[in-house]
């Protein structure tokens, strides 16, 4: 059974009963973007998502940054007396966890980040980003239905076109002020290689080889050079959507 809550600030959802499961979605998501997955994972464990500030039922946090994101996301999880983790952030989630990683290493089991890096932007990416938020000022919705459909390969988008346009419709939702909010908080993170790399706890990568957001190679040889374990898929930016199926099975095991 599933439990629509609401703290403070965050909507998330509760389901299943075992050892806590948090998935934090990414950039103009929400919760729902692992409808698919979490009856699967709540056979294992109880499987808490949240919808981050600013975006599906949430409210934009007064200090918009991936810290700010980070402690509200650990309020729910006191609510919830969630106290030891297994963490997964897909995209911008994955900046998220790894700021809740920071800030409370001893809740934090499991950490795995989907589609994500641990790197901070480079200057380049920066620049996109603030060019960025000149379109969103004009016309927000002409950047979300520009923006989702570039996370997907070209070769899978006519048949990815229902989620896609699912994807779209949500992202409407947000307003100018949240996405600008969250593009301006993932300009301004720091470089958490060493936080990820330097756990007690292993840490876990999935990637796509045809991403266009990450360095897939600097990913690759700095997980090579550790005792961390990644997983390649096929495809770009949204595994959960394009690989599901193998990305149930690496997350069913990473629960235990």
């Amino acid at each position: 059974m599933t439990k629509l809550q609401n703290s403070d600030r965050l909507f998330y959802t509760v389901q299943g009963e075992g050892p806590n499961l948090v998935l934090l979605h990414g950039f103009l998501e929400d919760h729902s973007m692992w409808d698919a997955l979490v009856n699967d994972f709540a056979e294992h464990a109880r499987v808490i998502c949240i919808d981050l500030p600013g975006h599906g039922k949430s409210a934009l946090s007064e200090s918009a940054t991936m810290e700010s994101f980070a402690r509200d996301v650990l309020k729910v999880l006191d609510l919830l007396q969630a106290d030891q983790i297994s963490l997964v952030g897909h995209s911008m989630g994955g900046y998220v966890a790894l700021a809740l990683t920071e800030m409370a290493p001893e809740r934090v089991d499991k950490l795995c980040l989907l589609n994500s890096t641990f790197y901070p932007d480079t200057e380049d990416r920066k620049q996109k980003r603030r060019q960025a938020i000149g379109v969103i000022k004009e016309d927000p919705q002409l950047f979300v239905r520009t923006v989702i459909p570039s996370l997907f390969p070209i070769s899978v988008r006519k048949t990815m076109k229902p989620v896609i346009d699912d994807l779209i419709n949500k992202a409407s939702q947000m307003t100018a002020e949240a996405i600008i909010a969250a593009t301006e908080a993932m300009i301004h993170r720091p470089d958490r290689s060493a936080l990820f790399f330097n756990r007690k706890q292993k840490s876990y990568l999935v990637i796509g080889k045809q991403d266009p957001l990450v360095n897939i190679p600097a990913l690759t040889e700095a997980v090579d050079q550790h005792q961390n374990q990644k997983l390649i898929l096929e495809g770009g930016h949204m595994s959960p959507f394009e690989n599901i199926d193998k990305v149930r099975i690496f997350l069913t095991k990473f629960i235990f």
